[in-house]
């Protein structure tokens, strides 16, 4: 696999088409300039999305593909897919804050992700699960004011990612430091204004985004050539 194969997913959680999906945007485009990555975007705007019943129906339902085992019908497959089928070698998830934490639709999508990992639990289902050990991962958030919970709420995202063996990634810059601490965290009223695009006021939030795709970007290529010169030294 060369660097132009390496494909990043990145996630805009946002029911709106507005700063969350800018901030992804922005790490996108940081990945692909700086490394000639593939990129994909995925909005959960106009989606539905409903949250796990837990009513066991992905364990006994068995027919078709990993992903028609979930009964409700609703956009999470469409959504979900593009981190399946195939796993890219990069994810980024974007979530706006709510209450100091994610978004319902993201909360949703996460819950959902359970009946891909009923093997795990019950030797005799037929399904394998999605291999994230080797992706790479990271997540941003924006907030209306500067601590208005978005380390809360990448937190959240990040222990989703590690629950599911993605390697996590920050947005730690070798030129500006760590300006992003565990991801990209902005805010929407930096420039005393508040809007679908504020976050563009942001200088210090639009950066931690950049840096947390280069650094996205950077990972998923080491652990792709990583886990193609293990399988040569190993054949």
């Amino acid at each position: 696999m060369g660097v132009s194969e390496i494909r990043i997913v990145g996630i805009s959680s946002s029911p709106r088409r507005a700063n969350t999906e800018i901030l992804v945007r922005e790490a996108l485009a940081a990945a692909e300039q700086k490394y000639g990555v593939q990129t994909e975007f995925i909005s959960f705007k106009g989606k539905e999305l409903r949250g796990c019943l837990d009513c066991k129906a992905c364990v006994r339902r068995r027919t078709g593909h990993l992903l028609d085992q979930c009964i409700q019908d609703d956009d999470w497959r469409e959504l979900v897919t593009p981190l399946v089928n195939p796993v890219p070698n990069g994810v980024i998830i974007g979530s706006p804050v709510y209450f100091f934490g994610v978004n319902a639709q993201l909360r949703a999508f996460m819950e959902r992700c359970t009946s891909l990992f009923k093997r795990y639990w019950y030797e005799d289902f037929p399904y394998e699960p999605p291999d994230w050990s080797k992706t790479a991962a990271g997540a941003l958030a924006v907030g209306f004011h500067r601590h208005g919970g978005q380390e809360h709420a990448i937190d959240i995202i990040l222990h989703w990612f590690l629950i599911n063996g993605f390697v996590v990634v920050g947005s730690h810059s070798i030129k500006s430091g760590p300006i992003g601490y565990i991801g990209g965290a902005a805010w929407q009223t930096a420039g005393g204004r508040s809007g679908m695009d504020a976050v563009l006021d942001d200088k210090w939030g639009l950066e931690a985004a950049r840096a947390l795709g280069e650094k996205v970007a950077e990972t998923a290529i080491l652990l792709a050539l990583g886990a193609q010169a293990l399988e040569a030294g190993g054949s």
